[in-house]
Parts: C-alpha cells; structure tokens; sequence
C-alpha cells in the first residue's frame, strides 16, 4: 500500500491528460498553430514522466528497463490520444505537432529527472 502512495500523484495526471483530450476539450475555432496549446501539451507529458520515475523512485522499483518503459509507454499515449481525438470526437483533429509536443514533454521531463537525481 505504501508503494501506491508514491503513484497517486501519476495517477491524476494520466486521468487529467486524459479528461482534458477527451471530454473536456474544447475544439479550437482558431485556424494556425498556436506555440502556446504546444507548450501545453509538452508540459503535461513532462509533469507526467516527472510523476512516473519520482513514484518508481521513491518505490524503489527504478531501473534503466522502467525507466525505458516508462518513455515508450507515454510517447505511445501522446500519440494514441491524438488518434482517439480524431475518432472519437466530432470536430477534433489529429495533429502530428501535438503528437511532437507530447513526445517532447516526455524527452524534457526524462531530462529533467535525470539532471535532479544527480
């Protein structure tokens, strides 16, 4: 049960991400690209790896392989997101360059981590 504790937090940012793409969003009316929506999405991604390797960490559970999987399995949300906005949600569109920030996010917050643990 103590193990869960540190993964709560990870938790609520995956749901989050995951209420905010899905049904909670709103479809911009606004034709071009916005850098801000960007940086919004690479900074949900970053906060949601910084959450998954902090809760491994404190878990002891830490290692190259999960820290690996960790990286491939929230790139691979980013992008699935994206698809699920498309199809699921009238008036939604997939964007690669949301994909990109997403990904981006997860790079950053991989960086991030690495930096703080040394």
């Amino acid at each position: 049960m103590r193990t869960f504790f540190w993964f709560i937090p990870s938790i609520c940012v995956f749901l989050g991400i995951l209420l905010l793409s899905t049904a909670f969003s709103v479809p911009i009316q606004v034709e071009g690209i916005s850098s801000l929506d960007k940086l919004e999405h690479a900074f949900a991604y970053l906060v949601l790896v910084l959450s998954l390797l902090f809760g491994f960490w404190k878990s002891g559970l830490l290692s190259v392989k999960v820290w690996v999987w960790i990286f491939f399995a929230t790139s691979i949300y980013g992008v699935s997101l994206e698809f699920v906005q498309y199809a699921l949600f009238p008036n939604r569109y997939f964007e690669w360059l949301d994909a990109l920030a997403n990904v981006c996010g997860v790079i950053l917050g991989s960086l991030v981590f690495r930096i703080f643990m040394k």
